[in-house]
């Protein structure tokens, strides 16, 4: 299976990661049962789940001219990820999450975006015009809507196949979603792209038609523990999910996203790949944690293999029962 050159093009922050055993309610107060600090934001994650997965990966992100920002940095060169396009923000504190998870491993996530908000079009422009040679670019929402637009558009320039997670979730402009090659929204983002209640099979495939009509060759749509709906060339199918135990369900999305752009190289290809990725996002959810949950490639093929009669692949449904 292919290993691309992958471009990230979004967040940083830090995770302040709660655990309790029930989420408060307004004016409530609970005792929590833990307090860890970690590496996250949607664009380091998925840029460590292509590392790991074996990419070559780059990241494109803004952190404070802080010590968190620094530890940001070599944090990212200790996954081998390609640093040298992270900017510094001197005014702007680097970015932080604050996350709780419940005893279900549900969670509830607060986001400052902080130095990830700095991030220009400007900026973007310029350092994707340093890259000569990438396969993919991967970019989500946690940095402004101009700075994602503009690394789209570079992207297509360059002729490299543009992944878009559009989440946080949010109504795009139909200009930007037109040089998306790949989207992969969840059911809430896909509800919030297309106007369309998601509640059946016949409500899937209304959704995904909306996103090609924008010219959007692929359409992933992530259903958590019911799988993954794969849409394109007139065709669509749902990918099981993997039968796991959650524990935590943060960054479950980066690192299918992360999985995907590693490995993706063709139309031909794309049911093995999503089944990797679901296996990769499965995994994580057994450990707490965004980056600390994010498996490797051997781990992730050797769980592939240790299953193989019952992993994703060539096991599709034809009726979705949501």
């Amino acid at each position: 299976m292919r290993n691309n050159k992958v471009i990230v093009v979004g967040s940083y922050n830090v995770d302040m990661t709660i655990t309790t055993d029930v989420f408060p309610q307004a004016g409530e107060t609970v005792i929590g049962n833990g307090l860890t600090y970690g590496h996250g934001g949607k664009g380091a994650n998925q840029a460590v789940s292509a590392a790991r997965s074996g990419a070559q990966a780059t990241l494109f992100a803004k952190v404070g001219l802080d010590p968190y920002g620094e530890q940001a940095v070599t944090a990212m060169a200790l996954e081998g990820i390609n640093t040298k396009h992270i900017q510094r923000s001197s005014g702007i504190p680097t970015g932080m999450a604050s996350i709780t998870v419940n005893g279900q491993g549900e969670n509830s996530i607060v986001v400052v975006s902080g130095a990830n908000w700095e991030l220009s079009p400007g900026e973007v422009e310029h350092e994707l015009g340093l890259i000569t040679d990438a396969d993919i670019l991967l970019t989500q929402l946690e940095t402004p809507l101009d700075s994602v637009a503009t690394a789209i558009k570079v992207a297509q320039q360059k002729d490299i196949t543009v992944i878009l997670n559009p989440a946080p979730a949010q109504k795009l402009p139909s200009d930007l979603l037109r040089d998306v090659d790949i989207i992969t929204p969840n059911r809430i983002e896909a509800e919030m792209l297309t106007g369309i209640p998601i509640s059946d099979e016949d409500s899937l495939l209304k959704a995904a038609q909306v996103l090609h009509t924008y010219g959007i060759n692929i359409v992933i749509i992530t259903l958590g523990t019911q799988g993954v709906f794969l849409s394109l060339s007139g065709e669509s199918k749902l990918i099981p999910a993997i039968n796991v135990e959650a524990v935590d369900t943060v960054g479950a999305g980066d690192v299918f996203n992360g999985v995907l752009a590693a490995h993706y190289s063709d139309i031909e290809s794309i049911e093995a790949v999503i089944s990797l990725a679901i296996i990769a996002a499965g995994l994580s959810v057994t450990r707490t944690g965004a980056q600390t949950a994010i498996p490797d490639l051997e781990t992730i093929e050797a769980y592939q293999q240790q299953h193989s009669a019952s992993v994703p692949g060539n096991l599709m449904c034809q009726t979705l029962l949501l």
